[in-house]
Order: structure tokens, then sequence, then C-alpha cells
């Protein structure tokens, strides 16, 4: 992955429209999945922490653009970015293609409750108690994430885990 940064930052950007003007439509409960922070996990688990805390940046300027507010967008998904990147699994290690999956899992969750606890702190438009929307926002939303996570997993992210 990190041979293709080019790439990479391209499909960021076309993950982060289709999160901004897709994905954030389709709510249950008032929570949407997160294509964003499934992307970080992956850049996360397959280059550094660096990488992902950088790729959690450009993430966050380019839906803070499209949202219309940036210095929110920018911290969560630097957080999200850097927090994903605690679960690297390093080259040449002896990790199965299980315990890699478990990692790339792993990130998903973390990643996903602090960006949106990040999120459920900045942002109230409903007026809601910050317990509630740290559940609703954080739990659920993390759990829309894992099991979309599981799906991407299983369908296309098999080749890009077993190195």
């Amino acid at each position: 992955m990190t041979r293709n940064i080019p790439l990479s930052l391209a499909l960021l950007c076309i993950v982060s429209v289709v999160q901004v003007l897709g994905f954030s439509h389709l709510t249950f409960f008032m929570v949407s999945p997160d294509a964003i922070t499934i992307f970080l996990a992956l850049i996360a688990v397959t280059t550094n922490q660096n990488t992902s805390t950088s790729f959690g940046f450009t993430a966050g300027v380019i839906t803070g653009l499209l949202s219309g507010n940036m210095g929110l967008h920018m911290l969560a998904r630097t957080v999200g970015g850097f927090i994903a990147g605690f679960f690297l699994t390093p080259k040449g290690s002896h990790a199965t293609i299980k315990q890699k999956s478990r990692q790339f899992y792993g990130a998903v969750i973390a990643a996903g409750l602090c960006t949106n606890a990040i999120m459920a702190a900045g942002e109230n438009p409903l007026g809601l108690s910050l317990a509630y929307r740290l559940f609703v926002f954080g739990a659920l939303e993390s759990l829309f994430n894992l099991i979309l996570a599981v799906i991407l997993r299983r369908l296309f992210l098999k080749q890009s885990l077993v190195n």
C-alpha cells in the first residue's frame, strides 16, 4: 500500500465524497455507516501510523469542506487515523490471515469509537444528552462499521491483508 500513495489518495477522495453525499443519508436510528473509518483502518494495518494519521487529516479536510464543519472533522478523522495506527501488523510478521483480520476489525472499532466520540461531543443538532450521543453515535455506528468491514473483507479485501 505504501507504493500506491497516489492511488490511495485518489481512493480516499472518492470514499470521502461517497461518505458525505451518499452514506451519510443512509441512516438507521440517526446512525450511518462510515466508509472513511474502514478505509483509514485498512491504511493503518497495511502501512503505518504516520500514514494513517495523514490520511485521516486529509479525509477530515475533504469531509469538512463538503459538510461545512472543517475543524471538527479534521480533528475527529486525524485522531481516528492515529488510533487505527496502533493496530498495524508489521511487515514480515508471522501473523496469520485470521490475526491480521482481527487487527483490521480492531482498528475499525477503535477508530470508529474515537471519531464518533469527538463528533458527538462537538455536534449536537438535536439537543440530545452527551451520554446518549456517545452511546448511539459511538457504539451503534461502530457496530455498523464492523458489519460493513466484515462484508468488505470477505468480498474484496482478502488480498490486501495477506501481505
